[in-house]
């Protein structure tokens, strides 16, 4: 399994970079529209939807909301709004990425409060609702990094952002992995039954050290270190939170896989679980700090 993880994300590479280093921004807008669309797909799964014309029905639904996002705000090159972060102004990006901390908060509690027999959020309209608000937000916040420095003729500095941020990710899920398989005793959730503490903290220690050295490698504007790291070690944990939420969708709906799109990895859901939670608040907190330098 593992080495067929392994094969699955070189081969990805390749795809990962053009896609957020070679594209016109309005054309990896698109691209994204589409992963969401085959993301919702495998949501609706995960929410209770049997027939795939309902499932088909629930995509439509999260790629109308994007589409209208789209055409009713402002243009993409300066999502999600000209305001942020020094005032605030009822832009239907911005509003999306703030209602989308409440629905990560209502993750985070379910995963700690998680039981087969807890039903106040297993119901298929308290799924599928999660959905229509996270989804749409993974698509504003993607937009949102990626143009960070556009306008100004930087075309690559928001394509940097966004590949940070997904090393971030990365390094905590690979830490954890191999943490986990060396020292891993405690066991960290039932939700999970074989994530243990050891595991999270090795992920947590990885993504921090990939964290650190973004600073000076992408020249960002840090003059509070310490709040830094403190953002850093918290994106790790909401990035740990995103994983076990959709465990806890996958367990709810007992399936092992939301999808088998990537070999060795199950679906789109699978591999961006945690990225659906952090991309928002990576995007919110960096840019309130203004530690972007584009």
């Amino acid at each position: 399994m593992l080495k067929q993880r392994v094969i699955t994300a070189l081969l990805l590479l390749p795809a990962v970079y053009f896609l957020i280093f070679s594209l016109r921004l309005e054309i990896f807008a698109a691209v994204i529209l589409v992963i969401v669309y085959l993301m919702a797909l495998e949501w609706a799964k995960l929410a209770g939807f049997v027939r795939p014309s309902h499932s088909s029905y629930f995509a439509l639904t999260v790629s109308i909301v994007n589409l209208s996002i789209w055409y009713f705000s402002e243009r993409v090159d300066v999502w999600p709004s000209i305001s942020w972060p020094n005032y605030f102004h009822k832009d239907l990006p911005l509003v999306i990425l703030l209602v989308s901390l409440l629905a990560i908060l209502i993750a985070v509690i379910i995963v700690l409060t998680f039981s087969t027999n807890n039903r106040w959020w297993q119901a298929k309209l308290s799924k599928s609702l999660l959905g229509i608000i996270l989804l749409p937000a993974f698509f504003i916040a993607f937009v949102s990094i990626r143009n960070i420095g556009y306008s100004g003729g930087n075309t690559v500095y928001g394509g940097t952002l966004l590949f940070y941020m997904l090393l971030l990710i990365w390094a905590a899920d690979i830490g954890a992995y191999f943490s986990g398989k060396a020292f891993g005793k405690t066991k960290l959730t039932q939700v999970s039954p074989n994530k243990t503490w050891e595991g999270a903290i090795g992920g947590l220690i990885l993504s921090c050290t990939v964290g650190w050295f973004g600073i000076s490698v992408l020249d960002l504007r840090v003059e509070n270190q310490l709040v830094f790291i403190v953002a850093i070690v918290f994106l790790a944990i909401i990035s740990v939170f995103g994983d076990l939420f959709e465990s806890a969708l996958k367990r709810a709906a007992n399936i092992k896989d939301s999808g088998n799109l990537l070999p060795g990895h199950g679906g789109l859901l699978d591999r961006l679980d945690s990225t659906i939670t952090v991309a928002p608040v990576f995007y919110l907190t960096f840019s309130y700090f203004e530690w972007f330098n584009g």
